[in-house]
């Protein structure tokens, strides 16, 4: 659901570019710091200028700072995720080794019924205006961001499935889950109780709809409280001091002085919100900023003239194109299976992302546990290159199955439907136009496309779970916000899945019962608890949806960016926040080259 900070390429994260249940697109990136010292404003235009002594670090993100950015229930892209974890705690989080740890919770402990967990709260904890915050704030906070009338899009899709009467919820059955399976037995005590048994909430309450807002400001300050932030209400390593509205308009951040851990050592943190990563690759170059991402079309000039600056960390966002099973003969396995052999994802990750991005037949991410390196392409086919020969046959065959011809690629319900935005993504048009020469080329077959307006584009994906008219192929892209293997497959596959546009086991194709069969496995994932079985068992579902074709898995994301020698401490990982006791370690050194002013 998840969220890019310091990422390379404008389609990742938190969740995504084309995002489709809920959101416009997801082509924001969140970058990494810099450090300078506040100068005073000459301009009210102008960004302060900076000098490094000071210890005040300037962490761009792209896009736009809306009031929701700065809510965590309701946060809606990267950049709102990045600052979610600045702000915010929860009751645990995941450290730089995506291992969950304590935050607010001082201990954690499952009962002995197997579903109710209870969390002991660190004693002295407040808010950053001073205010306790209680179990009561927990609990207020888990039930909010799971009510559909909150605006909340993510926590349904995270720990969401794992509370007992969520659904009912979400259905408005219930008007809250507060006394039916959240509980604040006393002020340091929160009992959740599960829907059943399962592995993965706690990995699931280390994403940014679950952190901790409080319940007084909120019913205080009502629908606008994020526009009083700098009063207070905020339980993360840093505060809001105000918010600028120059030119570039930024959030300007100080250290919160009733955190519970150790504090940062920067003075001050600027999140200035930038137009996109070429704006940004550009204020690097003029030494405006420390850190940026590399834009696929800068790849080259990076490893030219800042090779000693560039670093580069495998994501956790997978891009995919969907094939609608309700769109004949896409419900035929040996058609989907070709669709997918015929591409080079080699060739796309080389020729079209500069190396920015790792080509894959994977649908869970490298940095999962669980990950299988033994995973092959549809039909056995381990390369990927493709197999265009292996494709051809199989179009063949599946086409006389459905009696038709390759005629029926030219029907504009089949054309491929994606979203360039404003202005126009060039990368992604190149990747998508790459892809229907490729499959001109091995299949002969012409497929049609429609780069459609976000919203257009959001709504007609979204017609497509359970409905015959909905779009025939997309392109769009999945972010795994907590490390575990159901992040990565149960949002999109499962029974009854929210999120299951293409229609996987809920249509007339030929393989039907497999397909179902794979619904049960991944009901059942959740329930085992030995971890090396329970990843074994993901391996096997992996393996089927893989060769069902459920998604043709184009890439891998990566993280590549450019960061000057002076910004220390910084630990990248796949997860593309910072932990919030990771602060205490990031500074700016005496180390050149440096950012001089932004």
């Amino acid at each position: 659901m998840r969220h890019s900070s310091w990422q390379s390429d404008q389609r990742y994260r938190r969740t995504v570019i084309l995002i489709f249940l809920f959101l416009p697109l997801l082509v924001v990136l969140v970058l990494g710091g810099i450090v300078f010292a506040i100068g005073s404003l000459s301009r009210q235009n102008q960004l302060p200028t900076l000098a490094r002594a000071e210890q005040t670090a300037i962490f761009p993100v792209s896009g736009t700072l809306e009031n929701s950015s700065l809510d965590p229930g309701r946060i809606f892209d990267s950049s709102a995720n990045f600052v979610s974890h600045l702000l915010y705690t929860g009751l645990v989080q995941l450290d730089s080794k995506q291992q969950v740890q304590p935050q607010l919770a001082q201990s954690f402990d499952l009962e002995k019924d197997g579903v109710t967990w209870t969390f002991h709260l660190k004693p002295h904890l407040r808010f950053s205006d001073g205010s306790p915050i209680t179990a009561e704030d927990v609990i207020y906070s888990l039930d909010r961001s799971l009510k559909p009338d909150s605006g909340a899009l993510y926590a349904p899709l995270s720990y969401g499935p794992a509370i007992k009467d969520a659904e009912k919820l979400r259905q408005g059955k219930l008007s809250t889950l507060i006394g039916e399976s959240l509980f604040a037995p006393d002020k340091q005590t929160v009992k959740i109780v599960m829907s059943g048994p399962n592995r993965y909430f706690l990995s699931s309450l280390t994403t940014a709809n679950s952190f901790v807002v409080s319940k007084q400001f909120l019913q205080k300050y009502g629908e606008n409280w994020t526009t009083h932030l700098a009063e207070g209400g905020t339980s993360g390593p840093w505060k809001l001091a105000r918010i600028s509205n120059t030119a570039i308009r930024y959030l300007e951040l100080v250290p919160n002085p009733n955190y519970y851990g150790q504090k940062p050592k920067l003075k001050k943190l600027l999140v200035p919100f930038y137009q996109n990563a070429q704006t940004l690759f550009r204020a690097y170059e003029t030494n405006q900023i420390d850190i940026a991402p590399v834009p696929a079309d800068k790849m080259p000039r990076a490893q030219q003239h800042y090779a000693n600056q560039l670093v580069q960390v495998p994501g956790t966002t997978i891009a995919y194109y969907a094939l609608n099973y309700f769109t004949k003969p896409l419900n035929n396995i040996k058609v989907r299976q070709a669709l997918a052999l015929a591409i080079d994802k080699d060739a796309i990750a080389h020729n079209v992302y500069a190396g920015t991005v790792i080509p894959t037949n994977h649908l869970i991410p490298t940095a999962i546990p669980g990950y299988d390196e033994n995973v092959t392409g549809p039909a056995g086919v381990q390369s990927t290159k493709g197999d265009p020969a292996k494709a051809r046959q199989l179009l063949d065959e599946g086409l006389r199955e459905e009696g038709m011809t390759r005629d029926v690629f030219k029907q504009k319900n089949i054309l491929l439907e994606v979203a360039t935005g404003i202005p126009v993504d060039v990368t992604l048009k190149n990747e998508y136009t790459a892809i229907v020469n490729m499959w001109k080329k091995n299949l002969d077959i012409s497929v049609p496309t429609f780069d459609a307006p976000t919203d257009k584009f959001a709504r007609d994906i979204n017609s497509a779970a359970k409905d015959t008219s909905g779009p025939g192929m997309w392109r769009y892209q999945w972010n795994s916000d907590f490390p575990d293997p159901r992040a990565a497959l149960a949002s999109q596959f499962g029974k009854d899945a929210p999120i299951n546009n293409q229609n996987y086991g809920q249509n007339s194709g030929s393989n039907l019962s497999e397909q179902q069969q794979t619904q049960n496995l991944l009901q059942q994932a959740d329930t085992v608890s030995n971890p090396t079985e329970r990843h074994q068992l993901y391996q096997t579902i992996e393996q089927r949806l893989i060769n069902d074709v459920a998604w043709i898995p184009l890439y891998q994301s990566t993280h590549t960016f450019l960061q000057k020698p002076c910004l220390q401490g910084l630990e990248k990982s796949a997860v593309d926040t910072i932990p919030p006791d990771d602060w205490s370690k990031i500074y700016l050194s005496e180390a050149e080259p440096c950012a001089t002013r932004l």
